[in-house]
């Protein structure tokens, strides 16, 4: 299996090797990485509660659906090469400044957040949306599952640096400016250096071809009928399958320290354990989809990600909350290029960056709806009702993907790639 992967990515081009690089700065830097771990403790230090981190994330995660599809159209429009540029130079800016939300007068500074930390997202928006199409596009078929295992594999690896630094490093800036790891300096230091360092993937965007190839097994008829049913029903699914992940990455970090006093470290590397573990698991989905097929793959990962919310509801110990942390991020790395591929090679060519765009909007009104209401449901109900409630909604989205595409295994349409 390691030779095989050796012998794939070798004939990867220059273009997707580019693109993997700046995928692996934003997993260091934000997805996974330091900003990840840190913004939300950032936020507590600053003075605010669970219900305002959840404002926050909730804001965040609506700025980046609503701006969805805008960034589809405006990839189609401009090409996906162009828009992805523009997008990560709009997340370097957005999340530096946001990064200086302590300098702002308290009376400004809520609204600041929330401006900037939507402005770097909307920038993330215009990233991701225009990223998968543009894969597509300078990939072979033969070469898909491993692009995007491989892309998926490097967040957690990223991430899993990024969660060690970022675990540490605040305590490296609080000792130089001898403050305590309660004060919000040293999480304000180390969240501009991530920012910052998202820099060389922009140039690393820059550096890529200005036209894309097309392959000739990707070019069905540009007069193809939109597939609405079918954009539908799949943005839908994303909306459902991400409670459980956003309930997660969302609060687990900020149960972690409210709720079972946890230090920063401590978070930190149990963060980069789940980060370590889920780059094998994203490696193994080519693998996993050619023995079992894409959609018993896919539910096989999005329902597992439902069940292991129930011993975190249940079980009050910071080793259940990182093992839950671990298998999250595990499951997530299989889940979603399985479910990206299967999804963009259902649509036709001048389909696939709507269907991008409609995805990403649902699981961005997954992560707010997950977000907005989960700091409410905390301080009403506690940790343990969020957590149950989000792996009920899981579940009911991987119900709702078997009922819908269970017969296309059948039939041997998922075992390609």
């Amino acid at each position: 299996m390691p030779d095989q992967y050796l012998r794939t990515i070798r004939h990867f081009n220059r273009d997707i090797h580019l693109y993997l690089f700046a995928s692996g700065l934003i997993g260091f830097c934000l997805f996974s990485g330091i900003y990840s771990l840190l913004f939300n403790l950032y936020l507590l230090r600053l003075g605010y509660g669970p219900a305002f981190v959840g404002q926050v994330n909730a804001i965040g995660g609506l700025a980046f659906a609503l701006s969805s599809l805008p960034s589809s159209f405006l990839g189609s429009r401009w090409g996906n090469r162009r828009t992805m540029i523009l997008g990560l130079s709009l997340a370097v800016v957005g999340h530096a400044l946001l990064s200086q939300a302590e300098f702002i007068p308290y009376i400004h500074q809520q609204n600041f957040i929330l401006s900037m930390n939507s402005l770097g997202l909307l920038g993330i928006s215009l990233y991701i949306v225009n990223g998968y199409p543009y894969l597509m596009r300078v990939s072979s078929a033969a070469q898909r599952h491993h692009v995007f295992s491989l892309q998926a594999a490097l967040f957690p690896l990223a991430g899993f640096a990024g969660s060690l630094v970022g675990g540490f490093l605040p305590g490296g800036f609080a000792g130089l400016l001898q403050l305590s790891l309660d004060h919000p300096a040293p999480y304000r230091h180390t969240l501009l250096v991530a920012s910052l360092l998202l820099t060389p993937g922009v140039f690393a965007l820059v550096a890529t071809a200005q036209e894309t190839r097309q392959h000739h097994e990707d070019t069905p008829t540009d007069a193809a009928p939109l597939p609405l049913k079918l954009i539908l029903l799949l943005s839908c699914i994303a909306f459902l399958y991400t409670a459980s992940e956003g309930a997660v990455r969302t609060f687990l970090n900020v149960y972690l320290d409210d709720a079972l006093n946890a230090s920063t470290a401590l978070i930190g590397t149990l963060a980069a354990s789940g980060q370590l573990l889920a780059i094998p698991a994203a490696l193994m989905m080519p693998f996993l989809v050619r023995r079992f097929g894409s959609i018993r793959t896919f539910n096989g990962a999005v329902l597992c990600s439902a069940l292991i919310l129930v011993p975190l509801a249940l079980i009050p110990h910071w080793a259940i909350a990182g093992l839950c942390l671990m298998g999250t991020m595990c499951l997530a790395g299989i889940r979603r290029p399985a479910f990206t591929v299967f999804q963009q090679e259902m649509m036709p060519l001048r389909w696939r960056t709507a269907m991008a765009g409609a995805a990403a909007t649902m699981t961005g009104f997954g992560y707010a709806g997950v977000s907005l209401g989960g700091g409410y449901v905390i301080e009403a109900m506690g940790y343990r009702a969020l957590f149950l409630m989000a792996g009920c909604l899981t579940a009911s989205g991987a119900a709702i993907f078997w009922l819908c595409f269970r017969h296309r295994d059948d039939r041997g349409e998922a075992g390609y790639g």
